[in-house]
């Protein structure tokens, strides 16, 4: 049903979704403090005061919940658009780095997606989103030449995923991730001027309280 083009949600749906937010909120503080394994759907619903019924209504498993967990990583990151498109994927750089210190969605997915096991959770789901993000700023890019011409967009995208991933769980065993942000800035430093055309290098912004501005500015998570 829609209302001037917005959707219109019933009283059930909206209940529905709070539900569901709440029981994936307080998942992920679980997942974050105890990893995958060391929490219990018993543990969840005690957290939230729900029936395990009530919690199966929303999720049919453990996973399904943990996988909602990963998926609103990406969801919960938004920035305001910028002239300079490549200022974009800087600031949800800095935006993610702020959030995996204080928002729990964001530091049990990192978790989540990190922690090897045994068990069947698809850990690549939460990269390929990164990935496909990640991608589709550097096209835009590409498309205002804001890039140099031998870039490779899948190729840096990789490298980029996989070098924020790296650097978070550096900062994240040697200081609980108190230098994330340092780090962060030393990667674009030293990054950027490999791909970036040298007219639009000296316009981006580097300021490492950018991520704090931006978070504050975000809507909460709404699934």
């Amino acid at each position: 049903m829609t209302q001037d083009g917005q959707v219109v949600r019933t009283p059930q749906q909206d209940r529905s979704r709070r539900t569901r937010l709440a029981i994936v909120q307080a998942a992920a503080d679980l997942f974050d403090r105890h990893g995958y394994h060391g929490t219990k759907i018993a543990d969840i619903v005690d957290r939230i005061g729900m029936t395990k019924g009530a919690l199966y209504f929303h999720f049919p498993d453990k996973e399904a919940i943990a996988i909602a967990v990963m998926e609103a990583q990406i969801e919960g990151i938004s920035v305001p658009p910028q002239e300079i498109k490549m200022q974009e994927l800087v600031d949800a750089g800095y935006a993610l780095a702020f959030m995996l210190r204080t928002d729990p969605i964001q530091r049990a997915a990192t978790r989540l997606t990190m922690e090897q096991g045994s068990d069947y959770l698809d850990r690549t789901r939460p990269m390929k989103m990164w990935l496909t993000f990640t991608e589709s700023i550097l096209e835009e890019a590409r498309e205002r030449k804001e890039l140099l011409d031998y870039v490779e967009i899948s190729e840096i995208s990789n490298y980029f995923v996989g070098a924020f991933a790296g650097i978070q769980n550096m900062a994240q065993a040697f200081d609980n991730r108190v230098s994330l942000v340092d780090r962060l800035t030393a990667l674009w430093k030293f990054t950027l001027p490999s791909i970036v055309h040298p007219a639009i290098l000296p316009k981006l912004t580097l300021e490492q309280d950018r991520g704090r501005h931006i978070v504050n500015d975000l809507e909460p998570f709404d699934s």
